[in-house]
């Protein structure tokens, strides 16, 4: 009886350790405020999945030509359109956020239904044009 533990153990460790190691690549989406959400990198299976808690907007700032993109933009509006969701195409390319980046970005958040959410590669660029505005006093809450 020893013999099989220990090798549903090893087995155990082995998942457990392939599991650790996606979770650390995946990218979990994460609330900025009451009104946005931010994720990295999505397949269409999560999209539709994050659709389906309730958010009316969303704004992707990865560029479609980006290395590594695994989905397009017109591939996740459709998906979006089903569940009459709007999507906003705001590319922009990795640490080249500018001033008018910052703008534009404030009149889609004001304008758009709540709650939004934002897709990058990481989310780090979206959260930054997010907190950027946010400092500037550009988004109204």
């Amino acid at each position: 009886m020893i013999k099989p533990f220990f090798a549903t153990c090893v087995l155990c460790s082995t998942l457990l350790n392939s599991t650790a190691l996606f979770a650390q690549k995946a990218q979990i989406p994460q609330a900025l405020s009451e009104n946005l959400t931010v994720s990295g990198q999505l397949d269409d299976k999560t999209f539709r999945l994050l659709l389906k808690q309730g958010f009316k907007s969303v704004i992707v700032n990865r560029p479609d030509q980006e290395m590594g993109n695994n989905i397009s933009v017109s591939q996740l509006r459709n998906i979006a359109e089903q569940s009459r969701v709007s999507v906003i195409y705001q590319p922009i390319d990795n640490g080249k956020i500018t001033q008018t980046d910052i703008i534009e970005f404030s009149k889609y958040y004001n304008e758009l239904p709540k709650p939004i959410l934002m897709i990058c590669k990481s989310g780090h660029r979206s959260s930054e044009l997010f907190n950027e505005a946010l400092k500037q006093g550009l988004l109204h809450e």
